[in-house]
């Protein structure tokens, strides 16, 4: 079976995490847990860049924290 996959889709984990404005250390948490789909090419572990979208869209949706006097 053969399986193409175009790199311009794929994300690395420091990119990822520089985009979404957490440690790399989160995202691979993230991958571990199933958060988020991480996949691994020559030993190498990338996100797909719609998780990456997913993720950012959902940030966006969540209501701003607000401090409390």
């Amino acid at each position: 079976m053969e399986v193409r996959v175009r790199t311009e889709d794929l994300s690395s984990v420091a990119d990822t995490a520089k985009e979404l404005g957490r440690p790399r250390v989160t995202i691979y948490r993230w991958i571990e847990a199933g958060k988020i789909v991480g996949i691994k090419l020559g030993g190498i572990l990338f996100i797909p860049k719609s998780e990456v979208k997913r993720l950012k869209n959902k940030k966006a949706a969540e209501p701003a924290k607000t401090q409390q006097p």
